[in-house]
């Protein structure tokens, strides 16, 4: 990665991670109750359709605040907030939307298989950002590398 690309700094990063853990659900549950999955209590109890359809609302909404920001921005909503982004390692410049698939899509779904029987997972992933390169192993795994927002040329003073 060029060297010109400050990694992120761990506090900023975790508080990134935080702000997107509360933003995801406080959107699945706004999509939720505009689209009325909530309102009837006899659908629960006569189909598992309402659970369908959370599922599906809670995937859309994570999607729409990690995956699809981070395609078009190379930031999810917290990334913003905290003024970090995300990198191609070997180039620094936003990864390709298959890197960020596998990043965006295959640990959250990894954890919600494997967390109600073992923690580690989740853990080991997020230790790995206690090495130099400051990477998690989702990081590694895809190539991606977590870097402060750089101000653009026409904002620098002159």
């Amino acid at each position: 990665m060029s060297a010109d690309l400050p990694l992120a700094g761990r506090g900023r990063r975790f508080a990134a991670t935080l702000i997107d853990i509360v933003l995801v659900p406080v959107v699945a549950i706004l999509l939720m109750l505009v689209t009325g999955v909530l309102e009837h209590a006899e659908d629960w109890s006569t189909s598992g359709r309402p659970v369908m359809r959370m599922l599906a609302l809670a995937v859309a909404s994570y999607v729409i605040l990690n995956l699809w920001l981070l395609w078009r921005r190379g930031q999810t909503a917290g990334k913003a907030i905290t003024g970090i982004r995300i990198v191609s390692t070997k180039t620094g410049e936003k990864p390709p939307l298959w890197r960020l698939f596998i990043r965006g899509l295959f640990f959250p779904t990894l954890y919600l298989i494997v967390s109600p029987y073992t923690a580690i997972l989740p853990l080991a992933d997020q230790a790995f950002i206690f090495g130099r390169q400051r990477r998690c192993l989702h990081d590694l795994l895809c190539g991606t590398s977590v870097v402060r927002r750089q101000p653009k040329a026409s904002q620098s003073p002159q």
